[in-house]
């Protein structure tokens, strides 16, 4: 359960990814930099070792969403899982040979969304327990939703927030993503922005910030709406070689 937002700037772009969970589930671990194959990444962690979103020091980011379909198939494997395995991966011919070479078997839907700033362009993985397709995007502005309720139900309430909140002045700006993954619409919810239910909430804010000559990941630990303390990392993308954590 998840809502993703992807805003073209002038120079590069901004990400921004509240995470909905249990409230009985295990706490995330904050994010780290690390390497993958030969880059420098940075993404938090469950306790198993799996991830929601990821950045890499080549402008990529890859946000995995749940796919809730009738009929799931038993699970034997993490979705949290998928995405480790192809953030190491430099650009998105790589990252779409390493994704049809998973073994995908026994594991639940969901919906992977790749931002590529080499080659600019958004794709988008769907597997649906059996089969994988693709999906590409004009580099423009774009969300994605899901909900364990209703998917449906998700997308359309979180489109209208969106929807009302691009006619901000300050549309499409960082304050404003901020402030749009902060929001309620008419009342805190199960299908707002920032989600609220008795046994379910928006447990965390991951946001990416890339610029030609660095690439900072935000995360906050708990309800966007609370403004809670931020880890910061940056990637340096000039040198490929220097870590900053603030």
């Amino acid at each position: 359960m998840c809502t993703l937002s992807f805003v073209p700037t002038k120079s590069g772009y901004l990400a921004a990814m509240n995470r909905d969970e249990l409230l009985t589930r295990d706490r995330a671990l904050a994010p780290q930099v690390a390497r993958a194959g030969e880059l420098w990444t940075a993404y938090p962690r469950e306790p198993e070792g799996g991830t929601w979103i990821a950045c890499n020091e080549r402008g990529i980011t890859l946000a995995l969403l749940n796919w809730n379909l009738p009929g799931l198939p038993r699970k034997r494997s993490s979705r949290g899982s998928v995405i480790p395995q192809l953030i190491g991966y430099p650009d998105l011919a790589d990252v779409e040979w390493a994704i049809q070479s998973l073994d995908l078997a026994g594991i639940l839907p969901f919906r992977l969304v790749g931002i590529f700033w080499p080659q600019d362009q958004v794709c988008e993985w769907r597997w649906d327990g059996a089969s994988l397709q693709r999906l590409a995007f004009p580099w423009q502005p774009r969300h994605w939703f899901s909900s364990g309720l209703s998917d449906e139900a998700a997308e359309a309430g979180r489109s209208e927030i969106c929807r009302m909140a691009c006619n901000s002045s300050d549309a499409g700006t960082l304050p404003w993503l901020r402030e749009l993954h902060r929001a309620h619409g008419s009342a805190p919810g199960p299908f707002s922005m920032c989600v609220h239910r008795p046994d379910a909430a928006s447990v965390s804010y991951s946001e990416v910030v890339y610029e030609p000559s660095q690439l900072t990941f935000r995360y906050v630990d708990g309800l966007p709406c609370a403004d809670g303390p931020a880890t910061v990392l940056t990637l340096p993308l000039a040198t490929h070689r220097e870590l900053v954590v603030a």
